[in-house]
């Protein structure tokens, strides 16, 4: 059977076994992966990756159960459970499927070629990396890398009537490492980048990125402290304030009291100079499928624009109590039931070239990688500059290490005073360097 005839079969069961409402999500591929560490290949696997997640409501009450395989039999083990938990779990009366809704496919989500990888192509590219990065500079010391493509097809069937399903490809790498120089060790850094194609794989332009990037850093040397400008590149933004500001915008927090931005819609949260937006249907995005978790369809939506905040992120359950339609933002994997989250994470640029950005600073910092997430629900933080140079006069000077940033993100983000006009990927962000005034800064 296919993924949607395995699907209709566990949605049928649930039914007939008492189940006022059924859904089944269901995945059906390969995930190839190869893994380097210390400067070596160590680890090259391949495996299936076929599941199904069965989530029924009795009287509105939950009951969730999953399987690792496509055995008819399993499948109604695992409906049978799904059924019997949910008639031991509390009511709740936001718990409801959502009706269909139209669903538009994306192109660019699936490269035929990638059908053809093997073990090899994965060995291949781990070598590629390891040597691009030695070969630039013996000094360079690879701590870890890995090759990754997922291939394979995602569905979901629910008893309301949704039908749906897509084929994807993800083909994603990852270096990390060092440079040493004798007793002297640069600060920490990796590279990552990811494709849906093959012909766009790129992984001796990662490992060369990241090899010149930590050999940089060699020198470094403890700041002073002071109150300056910060700049934030977009490896530091993903490290420095995604988090606390996906959390901010999820709804689920929202509901419960845990977000800085409760009843802020349509008030200003951040900056006027920032817009973030979500867009779940841009073409070959990592981040990017027709359908959400729940089967409902994918949009372009701005969460924040020109420093206002437009919306939360929603799922069905999410939406039912705020008495709107979910955001088609449901998000998770056959194992649990629908959470919340993003798909392609984009902030807006600026006008600003980033050697224009760096050139306008008196004295700050431009920060490469950040280590300490912020407290989420307070914006709180304290944490370490991983990678960093000095600035000086519209100049990097002198490479930084036990370099410290402490304050309050959500306070930091309305001091937001540039974005540079080039952007980059880093993994489901699209993010251009940020320029943030009045931080504090200690040096070690």
């Amino acid at each position: 059977m296919d993924l949607l005839e395995y699907g209709e079969l566990a949605v049928k069961h649930a039914l007939k076994l008492g189940a006022d409402e059924a859904e089944a999500f269901l995945t059906r591929g390969r995930e190839i992966d190869a893994k380097a560490e210390a400067n070596e290949l160590k680890l090259a696997t391949s495996h299936a990756k076929d599941g199904i997640g069965i989530r029924v409501f009795s009287n509105r009450a939950l009951g969730f159960a999953s399987v690792n395989s496509l055995n008819e039999q399993e499948i109604k083990e695992a409906v049978q459970a799904a059924v019997s938990l949910s008639r031991a779990s509390p009511e709740d009366r936001y718990n409801l499927l959502p009706d269909p809704q139209p669903v538009e496919g994306i192109s660019g989500l699936h490269d035929g070629q990638s059908e053809e990888l093997g073990l090899d192509d994965a060995i291949s590219k781990i070598e590629e990396m390891l040597s691009a990065a030695r070969d630039h500079d013996p000094r360079v010391t690879v701590d870890s890398a890995v090759f990754n493509a997922t291939i394979g097809r995602r569905a979901i069937v629910n008893s309301r009537g949704i039908k749906a399903e897509e084929q994807g490809s993800l083909l994603s790498y990852f270096i990390m490492g060092m440079a040493r120089d004798g007793e002297e060790v640069s600060s920490f850094n990796y590279g990552f980048d990811a494709t849906r194609k093959v012909s766009e794989l790129n992984v001796r332009k990662t490992a060369l990125d990241f090899a010149r990037s930590v050999v940089a850093s060699l020198g470094a040397r403890k700041g002073e402290s002071f109150v300056g400008t910060v700049i934030l590149s977009p490896s530091a933004v993903l490290e420095f304030m995604i988090q606390p500001v996906l959390w901010a915008l999820n709804a689920n927090n929202v509901q419960k009291g845990m977000s800085r931005w409760a009843g802020m819609i349509d008030k200003e949260v951040v900056s006027p100079a920032l817009t973030i937006e979500d867009n779940g249907r841009l073409e070959g995005g990592v981040g990017s499928e027709s359908f959400d978790r729940e089967g409902l369809p994918h949009a372009h939506s701005k969460l924040i624009e020109d420093g206002i905040l437009r919306t939360y992120l929603h799922n069905s359950y999410t939406a039912g109590k705020d008495g709107r339609r979910s955001t088609g933002h449901a998000s998770g994997g056959t194992r649990t039931v629908p959470g919340i989250g993003p798909t392609n994470l984009l902030i807006k640029p600026g006008e600003t070239g980033k050697d224009d950005l760096i050139g306008g600073v008196k004295r700050g910092i431009l920060i490469t990688r950040f280590s300490g997430v912020p407290e989420p629900v307070s914006g709180d933080i304290s944490g370490s500059v991983k990678g960093g140079f000095l600035i000086e006069e519209g100049k990097l000077t002198q490479p930084l290490v036990e370099t410290m940033i402490s304050g309050n993100l959500f306070e930091l983000l309305a001091k937001v005073s540039g974005l540079s006009s080039e952007t980059e990927h880093i993994e489901t962000l699209v993010s251009p360097h940020i320029r943030i005034e009045d931080v504090s800064i200690t040096g070690g």
